[in-house]
């Protein structure tokens, strides 16, 4: 962006075009006097000196915290400086108000009578501009990740979105962002998900901020805002550290640190006694890896330090370690949803056995090799979720998958699939516990629906797609198809309404987090465990069980007699510290 040159006490300072059309706007802005004093980061901190920058950034919370009030300056209405579909949001505010309104006028009612209210708002008829929500939602300012901590420590009642000369408070918006949700704005109709999830994410940090901050851990929220834009990849870390209840574990800013000592220094403050004692940190290198990040640059981070770069959409659960049992993890589900009934605890009450060496490179550790994978199902997704060419199916080719076990029922091993698809977990929170075959009638309804008719769309698409992706795999002697058919000669197909929104609902909610949001892969090993493995897990990658994590991992033999941490792995039967028992 290209800057614009102002005089203060004399000497010209270089400002972006954004913040100098603010700054032109101030004189005529009556709810400013002339002898307003405001702090403005790119002006008040010298960005060419590191120390200065430093010291600032420790106090930066502070300052937002003791501010008469806070502006947030989304640019102009019609603005040149911000591209693409961005640039027109003349009538955003007006509408945000609109949406406001309407969420104020159905609060008394329930929550499907005020969600019913609240629709009609998706008829155009109703006089919504959504486009011009949708830009403004749109504007960088949603995802750039400094911009966090001035929106939840800022006080709420003193706290305006600037839009051109017309604003909002903080609290009206947060209400038509509700009323975003209400009208089901992610369709791509009204918002669109990208949209609508950027200021829906920011809603929901706001309430976390209000009501639970102390819980707010820096982990948790740099894989929740994964995808936000930063222009120094240390700033993924140290923009967060004003609001993360343990910023004690991450040092004073150094200039002279790269990227990969600050990222490599986090997890070794994790795991250190003192702190959380726990491997846990190391799987969210499932989705935030070298490969992800989609860069031909030299790979310098090790496998089992997560890199914060890649750019990951913020998901609720973005993985199964941020379940909420461990204080050092944890997920932004909704306020009302407190700790967890049931944690996964594959290592039982062990504490992590570990040394680093001195290049901070290898990570030797004590751990239990529980299996190796034999087949793999295929998928259409990356870990991230996200739509890639297809990851072909992965044959089983050991003794156990080529002939049946006497002890292996069809029965048995479709209850145990069942399982697998929704994690042994009866929410997508993965905090409540289930009965052995709490889904598994579900899941031969839905198999039976596609043996019907396998391109109708009344059986969701999320399942068509994985079963395809899936049906040839062996298992215990027969492929996944064979065993299915067999379970299902005489179950009822329902009706199409109840796969998504009847009976069926919880199990397709569940399913869909599994195989597409999270893009788990039905994997069976060696010994004809069946479990979900990560979208690029492998045939050979050994399950194993490392103390002090909760989570089994999957380890991938490299040379030397080295290993690459590839990513989590539910494996059934072995979530609750039975290998360690």
């Amino acid at each position: 962006m290209h800057s614009q040159a102002i005089n203060i006490n004399g000497h010209d300072v270089h400002v972006t075009e954004n913040l100098h059309s603010f700054l032109k706007l101030i004189p005529d802005l009556p709810e400013f006097s002339p002898d307003t004093w405001w702090w403005i980061d790119a002006i008040c901190i010298n960005q060419n000196d590191e120390k200065e920058k430093s010291s600032q950034m420790a106090i930066m919370g502070k300052i937002y915290e003791n501010a008469t009030q806070t502006v947030i300056w989304l640019g102009e209405e019609n603005d040149v400086h911000f591209g693409g579909e961005s640039r027109d949001c003349r009538h955003a505010i007006k509408n945000l108000y609109r949406l406001c309104d309407e969420t104020e006028n159905a609060s008394g009612k329930d929550k499907l009578a005020s969600r019913a209210a609240m629709e009609w708002l998706r008829d155009p008829k109703s006089g919504v501009d959504w486009g011009a929500v949708r830009r403004l939602l749109l504007r960088p300012w949603w995802r750039r990740v400094w911009t966090l901590q001035e929106f939840l420590i800022s006080d709420r009642r003193n706290l305006r979105f600037y839009c051109g000369r017309n604003s909002i408070s903080r609290h009206d918006l947060e209400e038509a962002i509700y009323a975003t949700w209400l009208c089901k704005g992610w369709d791509a109709e009204l918002l669109g998900r990208d949209a609508h999830e950027a200021g829906w994410n920011r809603r929901r940090m706001s309430q976390w901020y209000n009501e639970r901050k102390h819980e707010m851990g820096l982990v948790a929220m740099l894989a929740y805002v994964g995808d936000s834009g930063v222009t120094n990849a240390e700033d993924r870390i140290y923009s967060l550290l004003g609001i993360a209840k343990d910023a004690h574990l991450v040092g004073p800013f150094d200039s002279e640190s790269s990227v990969e000592v600050v990222y490599t220094d986090l997890v070794k403050a994790f795991v250190r006694p003192e702190n959380y004692d726990s491997l846990d940190i190391i799987c969210y290198s499932h989705l935030f890896h070298h490969d992800a990040r989609k860069s031909d640059t030299e790979r310098l981070l090790p496998s089992w330090v997560p890199d914060w770069r890649a750019h990951v959409e913020g998901k609720v659960m973005p993985v199964m370690a941020s379940q909420g049992s461990s204080e050092g993890t944890g997920n932004f589900r909704p306020t009302w949803v407190h700790s967890s009934k049931v944690a996964y605890k594959a290592s039982g009450s062990t504490k992590p056995l570990f040394t680093i060496d001195p290049s901070s490179k290898i990570l030797t550790c004590t751990g239990i090799i529980l299996d190796t994978i034999d087949g793999l199902g295929g998928s259409k997704y990356d870990d991230a979720g996200a739509v890639i060419e297809s990851v072909p199916l992965q044959q089983s080719t050991s003794d156990a998958n080529l002939a049946s076990p006497s002890s292996f029922t069809s029965a048995s091993l479709l209850e145990t699939i069942s399982r697998c698809l929704v994690l042994n977990r009866k929410d997508r929170y993965l905090s409540e516990s289930m009965t052995p075959d709490l889904f598994y009638d579900d899941f031969l309804k839905f198999c039976k629906g596609y043996f019907k008719r396998p391109t109708s769309s009344k059986v969701p698409v999320c399942f068509r797609e994985w079963f395809n992706a899936s049906r040839s795999l062996l298992i215990g002697g027969q492929t996944l198809e064979d065993r299915c058919r067999e379970m299902t000669k005489d179950t009822t197909i329902p009706e199409a309404k109840f796969f998504r929104e009847g009976s069926l609902k919880r199990f397709y909610g569940r399913l869909e987090d599994t195989v597409v949001a999270m893009a788990r892969r039905l994997a069976v090993t060696e010994k004809g465990s069946l479990g979900m493995a990560a979208s690029r897990a492998r045939k050979g990658d050994l399950v194993c069980v490392l103390l002090g994590c909760s989570i089994p991992v999957l380890l991938r033999r490299m040379k030397e007699d080295t290993f690459e941490l590839v990513g989590e792995c539910y494996l059934d039967g072995f979530m609750d510290g039975e290998a360690v028992d």
